[in-house]
């Protein structure tokens, strides 16, 4: 067992060129560390902000430490409020956090077996719906109601016809970030010239 001896507590991951920190808690600390690593490679963590600065510094700029040991789970949130709301300070600012209070509403309970089971199926993609068809149904929805707005249309076109320009520069054109401004030039690029 990789996490037999992993440890309860709070633990902050940090952004080492800006200086500003993630603030987090966990009952298996290395366990979640790795985890949020895992999908900020994967470029699919749910923070926008840690998901950004991990794109535009890169893996070599971050780090992670344990900073409280907590002896049971119910301390844990009390002592991540503190941090998030200012009553307790890390030497660098707790910048990426998205809450603004701790909340871990699965705690203390279990999935029914059937749940479990819905989860692990959906995991292997073994939902019963979610055919093939389905799924390029669902996409082509969402191309026809993407591609009815004026405004995004205009925004595609801009991305793809300007490909001498930086990724940076068409997002600052545009008002998006860097990394949105990448991902839709590089996803509607055969649209060039049909747009």
């Amino acid at each position: 067992m990789p996490y037999a001896t992993d440890h309860i507590g709070i633990y902050k991951i940090v952004n080492m060129v800006t200086n500003q920190c993630y603030v987090g808690q966990s009952q298996r600390v290395r366990k979640r560390v790795k985890e949020h690593f895992r999908l900020l490679r994967l470029g699919s963590h749910t923070n926008p902000r840690l998901q950004n600065s991990y794109n535009k510094y890169g893996p070599e700029a971050f780090t992670w430490s344990m900073e409280v040991e907590c002896e049971t789970p119910e301390e844990l949130d009390k002592l991540e409020n503190a941090f998030l709301q200012g009553d307790a300070v890390f030497a660098e600012p707790t910048f990426f956090n998205i809450a603004s209070e701790a909340k871990v509403p699965m705690r203390g309970k279990r999935h029914s077996e059937r749940t479990r089971r819905q989860i692990s199926n959906a995991k292997r993609g073994q939902c019963g719906h979610v055919t093939l068809e389905y799924r390029n149904k669902l996409k082509e929805a969402q191309l026809r109601r993407f591609f009815a707005d004026p405004k995004f249309v205009a925004k595609v076109k801009f991305l793809v016809e300007n490909e001498d320009m930086a990724y940076a520069a068409r997002g600052r054109a545009l008002g998006i970030d860097t990394s949105n401004a990448r991902k839709l030039a590089i996803k509607y690029k055969h649209l060039k010239g049909a747009l």
